[in-house]
């Protein structure tokens, strides 16, 4: 009889949800090397203007977030959320993060190869039903077209207003979460920019923000104050919204992490205000 040699995954006997009290110093030197991986500088891109942000619930996070320079000159973008919280969801983001940096400048990959080798890598990390959500995209800024490929994430969105009204336009094109299934496939989704227009990608965190009578902070609330600074800076945006669900939750406990990342086409191709932090940075 022939044997069965298809590749076999091997699980993880304690979940990722196992409870355990780490001494205080491993929980400071978790945070200190998640605040590493954060992106620190925010490479210049023309006619875009953008922001990301993070705040975790117990010190450490299951959400990611990355930025980064591609071939061509196109920024990179990353958002995704590992099932689960504490020290075994960020080692598991940590290494997400390290998964996507190593893949970006493959040659000759697209958006849902990258993605699917992300996947394949990632499935035989994880323990037993655990997996995460991933939004990556590149942003080509000559033509100011967003690629992008959403692997179960929360529907990043782009904000167009026309007149006196807004247009909400989903970006959910993808495939499934990462780490579940053995196999999985992906498709790009393209969606063509104008000056103006608010990307806004996040994690449920955001919205499931909640005050110490159990109710959320909502996606009605998060879409009315957006709509209402819309006008501004990628950073007042995020600065603004971040301070809304703090003020709103009142120091009540929260249970879930919250990011959020904002890019604004502008309407000149000019470099980015901040164009001399990034070359200090690299200098």
């Amino acid at each position: 009889m022939t044997p069965n040699l298809s590749p076999i995954k091997l699980r993880v006997s304690s979940p990722l949800h196992t409870t355990f009290t780490p001494a205080a110093d491993e929980w400071e030197a978790a945070r200190l090397v998640q605040e590493r991986i954060f992106p620190a500088v925010r490479p210049p891109v023309p006619g875009l203007d953008y922001y990301g942000d993070w705040r975790p619930a117990r010190g450490v996070s299951g959400d990611y977030i990355d930025y980064f320079l591609m071939k061509d000159g196109h920024l990179g973008i990353a958002v995704g959320d590992v099932c689960g919280k504490g020290l075994p969801a960020a080692l598991l983001t940590s290494s997400l993060h390290s998964t996507v940096r190593a893949l970006r400048f493959q040659r000759n990959s697209s958006l849902p190869e990258l993605v699917r080798t992300v996947h394949e890598l990632f499935y035989e990390i994880c323990p037993e039903n655990c997996y995460a959500t991933l939004f990556v995209a590149r942003y080509d800024p000559a033509e100011q077209r967003l690629h992008y490929v959403n692997a179960g994430h929360e529907p990043p969105f782009v904000l167009r207003k026309t007149g006196r009204h807004y247009r909400t336009i989903f970006l959910e094109s993808g495939g499934p979460v990462i780490g579940m299934l053995r196999k999985s496939t992906y498709r790009e989704g393209v969606v063509s920019l104008t000056p103006g227009d608010l990307v806004v990608a996040y994690t449920d965190g955001l919205c499931e923000t909640r005050n110490a009578a159990g109710e959320e902070w909502g996606w009605p609330r998060f879409m009315e104050k957006l709509e209402y600074i819309s006008d501004r800076r990628s950073v007042d945006i995020v600065d603004i919204i971040m301070r809304e669900t703090e003020a709103f939750s009142a120091g009540a406990p929260q249970f879930d992490d919250v990011t959020l990342w904002v890019g604004k086409v502008q309407e000149s191709a000019d470099e980015p205000i901040w164009e001399s932090e990034f070359a200090e940075a690299a200098a």
